[in-house]
Parts: structure tokens; C-alpha cells; sequence
């Protein structure tokens, strides 16, 4: 059953479960199926593999794939500009007959006559990590971004204590559904505060799109914050180190490995962790219970836990990060067997 009486702490990769999330909109606790009854074939799509935020997601879904019994094909898009590369990944997997399709959608719509598609094929769609519009999909693995951003800026405005603030806000990649929903978030949460809100534009999350926009930003502004995703949170506080902006507070709405350990280091104020392991994993067990018929929540959200300098340390990283030297790797779906 999904719902359990108490939470035990995750331990060993087969031992992930039970965890606190909310579940179809209450808290609850979720425990995964002890095994998968046959060896399906699930494909996975993923936006890109150029940080390690989608690395662990990869290392945690191939983890969960061996626990449960079933075999995955991973596959990424090379990017959040490559909507087409994404479009022409998904139609393979329904025309290889995989059982289900897990996606780490690029686009928040950009996906969804694709998804139709997959359903109208008896495919199970699981809506993984980043959020589609489409109401095809079987079931969701993910955390509202929203939400996510909502808890950065509480943050910020608990740390501000009641002072004016200016903030520069570094989205991520624009038509992305997660960016879309921070920022509705955002701007709901700002009315009646004394923030003074920059927008430092969109690109996609990688170290020389977020830079240019950073050093376009504070090369003339003096904010005394940047909020973004994990990518601008990186190069704002290593720019701030460099350039003397001792002044300057730096929060991501999301937490990466570098991210952790610039909390770690006191270089990055706060950031929320989303769970994204444990993301993976639901996901995949979604997989699973839907291609069994088996009961499940339409919609799973591990539990959101701000990381700063006190509670990074006592927080269980295995639910966030993949262990060290876990690249990502791509690997076709595994043929159907006779």
C-alpha cells in the first residue's frame, strides 16, 4: 500500500523507502513495490546531461531500475533549445513498444501531442521532475517549482528581517514549465514586500549562459541578493568572491551538488533541496504500478527541506545527490525480449 504509519530514514539503495511526500495535495508517506513483476521496458527522456543535477536524477532512475527488476533506456536532448531532438526521442520510444515513457519534459506544452499520442498507444506517461500541461500523463514525479521558489524567498525575506531589498532574479530557461511556476509564485509572494525585484533575463542553466547574464547584471547593479536556479546561484557567488561583493547574498530556488557545497562553505546562503533521487526513484515506481494496474497517487512530491550552513550538515544527501564520480550515461532501450 502507498500510505504507511511511520518513516523510517533511507539506508542502502533498497531501503530508500518509505518518505515523507505529499500526495495528491496531503502529506502523507510513500513506499515503493518490493519488486516489479515482469522485466519492462521503460524509456526515459531528459532535457540534457550537461550538469549533475540530471546526473543523479540518471544514476538514481538505473539504481531503482535494477532494485525493481525492470530495464531502462535513458536517453537525453542535448539541451532545453533541442524541443525537436526531445519530439523525435519520445516518438521512438513508442514506436520501440516500451511500456511506459518517463519524461523530463523541455517544454511545459511543447510535448503534448506526443503524450496523446503515447496514450492513445496504451503507454503510461509519468511527468518527471520538470511539469507538462498535458492531462494525458498517468501520473507525476515532481515538486512544484512554486512551491520551491516560495521557500527561497521566505528565506530571503526571514534573513532580510523587515529592510528594503534589492533582488536579482535569474529564472532559468524561458518556457520551461518549472521556470513558469517559480515565477508565478514569485510574483504572488512578492505583493505587500519591500523586495525591489530585478529580472536578469532567461538562459538555459549552464555555466557560460548564466555567467554572461550574472557579469551583464553586476558588473553595473548592486543587489543585495541573487536569487536563481543552480547554475546562476554557482557563478553569482564565485563572481561576488572574486569581484569583492562581500555585501551580496546568494540563494538558489534549487539545489545541485556545486550549490551544496557553496552552502557548505558559506558561499551560498540557502538553497531548497527537491529530492530529486527520490524523484527518480517515485518515477519510476509510477512506472511500474501503472503498467501493472496497480493503485497509485496521480501526483507524488517528496518533501521540500531548505539546505543552509546548520541544516545542510544533518540532512540525508543521498536523496539529492548522486555518490561521487556518477556520470550520466546514455543507454538505448533494451530490445523486447522473445
Amino acid at each position: 500500500m502507498i500510505l504507511l504509519p511511520a518513516v523510517a530514514a533511507p539506508a542502502a539503495a533498497a531501503e530508500w523507502f518509505p518518505v515523507a511526500a505529499n500526495l495528491d495535495g496531503k502529506p502523507g508517506i510513500y513506499s515503493a513495490l518490493p519488486r516489479a513483476a515482469s522485466p519492462w521496458r521503460i524509456c526515459v527522456l531528459l532535457p540534457h546531461a550537461r550538469d549533475k543535477y540530471w546526473w543523479g536524477i540518471s544514476w538514481g532512475l538505473q539504481e531503482e531500475a535494477d532494485r525493481l527488476g525492470v530495464r531502462v533506456g535513458i536517453y537525453q536532448a542535448g539541451g532545453y533549445e533541442f524541443l525537436d531532438t526531445q519530439r523525435s526521442q519520445f516518438t521512438s520510444c513508442i514506436s520501440q513498444r516500451a511500456d511506459a515513457i518517463l519524461l523530463g519534459a523541455i517544454s511545459a506544452d511543447g510535448l503534448n501531442k506526443e503524450i496523446d499520442a503515447a496514450r492513445a498507444a496504451g503507454i503510461p506517461v509519468i511527468d518527471l521532475v520538470n511539469g507538462v500541461t498535458s492531462k494525458a500523463v498517468t501520473a507525476r514525479s515532481l515538486v512544484d517549482f512554486g512551491d520551491m521558489a516560495s521557500a527561497a524567498l521566505r528565506y530571503l525575506l526571514a534573513d532580510a528581517d523587515g529592510r528594503p531589498v534589492k533582488v536579482l532574479w535569474l529564472p532559468g530557461p524561458k518556457d520551461a514549465g518549472w521556470v513558469n511556476d517559480a515565477e508565478a509564485a514569485l510574483q504572488r509572494r512578492l505583493a505587500g514586500t519591500q523586495v525591489e525585484l530585478v529580472h536578469g533575463g532567461y538562459a538555459p542553466p549552464e555555466a557560460s549562459s548564466q555567467m554572461a547574464l550574472v557579469r551583464k547584471h553586476l558588473q553595473s547593479y548592486r543587489p543585495d541578493y541573487v536569487l536563481g536556479n543552480a547554475v546562476a546561484a554557482e557563478v553569482a557567488a564565485n563572481f561576488a568572491h572574486y569581484q569583492d561583493r562581500s555585501g551580496m547574498k546568494v540563494l538558489a530556488y534549487y539545489a545541485t551538488e556545486p550549490v551544496v557545497e557553496l552552502v557548505k562553505a558559506g558561499k551560498v546562503l540557502a538553497a531548497p533541496s527537491d529530492g530529486t533521487i527520490l524523484q527518480a526513484r517515485i518515477g519510476l515506481d509510477l512506472a511500474v504500478r501503472a503498467i501493472e494496474k496497480k493503485p497509485h497517487p496521480l501526483r507524488v512530491s517528496p518533501a521540500i527541506e531548505v539546505l543552509d550552513a546548520e541544516s545542510v550538515r544533518r540532512y540525508d544527501l543521498s536523496r539529492l545527490l548522486a555518490p561521487p564520480f556518477k556520470r550520466f550515461t546514455q543507454r538505448p532501450l533494451p530490445p523486447p525480449q522473445n
